[in-house]
């Protein structure tokens, strides 16, 4: 978040529009690099501990390593070739085309890294992933903050190179540090290779899936978010306004709602792991069990965010952006965000139940409606129009996800314990919170007023908590 803030105050809003622009065509090769490898690894390695077969994890984890530098390699070199051609058809903006060569060396090393992370992932090991994130993220800020000190972009498409030139390096760091990691973890386990047969046949039908899904996915969103300045101008606007406009929901305000995410994202990792082996010992009063506490956990934890987004939107908007549009698209999409939570959590117990293939159909059936939107709708909307297509994809996306789990577990969801009381507790902090005099100034007093509504919150509902029956 601070990294997001330092940049929209060197890029403005065009750069950032910009930059998101380079950013939608990465995630395309990251998404395929990493996020199929990741699941695989960890789905391997915690099916063979579910048994104590230790070393036939660590041996189909290091086959799984080979295959992700493969996967990574292939992607950096197709990137590299592509970069011209996709942004100037793709994008419409050729300024991205330097950015995109400059990112594509650390997409092996992404892929490595999230093999090893999958890995820890099984071993229920939070700090060295948590630690290699961290790491790469000091490094991709650092690295910025000095090339924006010691140099002047001539333009913005200088700018987005030098502000990638941060992420490509930090790749390379976490990698080696993964790896690091992952030697000492092994040595220190005493996990000894044993022989596993049938790699191909045991990863493929997990990495398959997510990996279509997520070029799918990606391929489907970059797709969009090409479409968005598009059709922001023909609704009426400048090539740089229109840019501007996408710069503030893509690089400032969607940031924003996904920030608070950070206390409950690792739980939807961390998820996968446990419900596959009860998965692999067919536990389904334990899955569950689990599903009903971690669903309400999401809703609980959700819904005063969404409450204190909607009382304070424009306060929150100038108080990270110095942005009042930013604010106030957020109050617009807050109540999108229970869904958004909600549904990662979701997805992540799926892919433990070894239903990834139900996850990709969803997630196509999202990005396609969400392109087909974009298209109708901004020409005639405006912004207004983006913000309605991410509140239908939301909204549809997490309504598929729920009835697929609902299905098969059985689980029950808690509509006035887990939404109704959190929201009507949160609601009333909020006015409270409001009503309380300026006294230090207005970004003080924004601080004050978001830390007292927090605070209250989470003391009344932890109150309330009793009225709420215990799964």
């Amino acid at each position: 978040m601070v990294f997001r803030i330092f940049l929209a105050g060197a890029l403005g809003t065009e750069g950032m529009g910009l930059y998101q622009l380079v950013m939608s065509i990465y995630v395309v090769f990251a998404a395929v690099s990493s996020s199929g490898i990741s699941l695989c690894t960890t789905r391997l390695f915690s099916d063979n501990a579910a048994n104590g077969n230790y070393g036939k994890g660590r041996y189909l984890t290091e086959r799984s390593f080979g295959l992700s530098m493969f996967i990574g390699g292939a992607a950096c070199v197709l990137m590299f070739a592509l970069s011209e051609p996709a942004a100037k058809y793709v994008l419409g903006d050729v300024r991205c085309a330097p950015a995109l060569r400059i990112l594509a060396p650390g997409l092996p090393f992404m892929s490595a890294s999230a093999c090893i992370r999958g890995y820890f992932c099984a071993r229920r090991n939070t700090l060295i992933p948590s630690g290699e994130q961290l790491l790469e993220q000091v490094i991709e800020t650092g690295v910025f903050a000095v090339l924006f000190l010691c140099f002047t972009p001539n333009n913005l498409s200088d700018a987005c190179c030098m502000t990638v030139a941060g992420t490509a390096a930090a790749e390379a760091v976490s990698f080696i540090y993964a790896v690091m990691c992952y030697r000492h973890d092994v040595k220190k386990a005493g996990f000894k290779v044993e022989r596993a047969a049938g790699f191909l046949k045991h990863s493929l039908p997990i990495l398959l899936p997510v990996s279509a899904n997520a070029l799918m996915r990606s391929g489907l969103s970059a797709a969009e978010n090409a479409l968005i300045p598009r059709g922001l101008q023909k609704h009426g606007m400048t090539e740089t306004e229109a840019l501007s406009r996408y710069g503030i929901i893509s690089g400032m305000t969607l940031p924003l709602l996904v920030f608070p995410s950070v206390m409950i994202m690792p739980f939807a990792l961390l998820i996968i792991p446990e419900i596959a082996e009860l998965n692999a010992k067919s536990s389904r009063k334990s899955i569950k069990r689990i599903t009903e506490k971690m669903v309400s956990a999401a809703l609980v934890y959700s819904v005063p965010i969404t409450v204190i987004f909607m009382f304070f939107s424009v306060p929150i908007g100038k108080l990270f952006f110095h942005n009042s549009e930013a604010g106030r698209l957020l109050g617009l999409l807050a109540p999108v965000v229970p869904f958004m939570y909600l549904d990662s959590i979701v997805d992540g117990i799926l892919k433990g139940l070894d239903e990834q293939t139900s996850y990709f159909v969803f997630n196509t059936i999202d990005s396609v409606l969400r392109v087909v939107l974009t298209l109708i709708l901004l020409p005639f909307a405006g912004i207004i129009g983006a913000a309605a297509v991410i509140i239908i994809s939301e909204l549809l996306n997490t309504m598929m996800s729920v009835l697929r789990l609902i299905k098969i577990t059985e689980f029950r969801l808690r509509i006035i314990n887990d939404i109704i009381i959190p929201a009507a507790v949160s609601a009333g902090v909020c006015i409270t919170a409001g009503a309380l005099p300026v006294i230090f100034g207005e970004t003080a007093d924004t601080v004050i007023k978001l830390v007292f509504s927090a605070g209250m919150c989470i003391f009344f509902l932890s109150r309330t908590r009793k009225l709420r029956p215990a799964y």
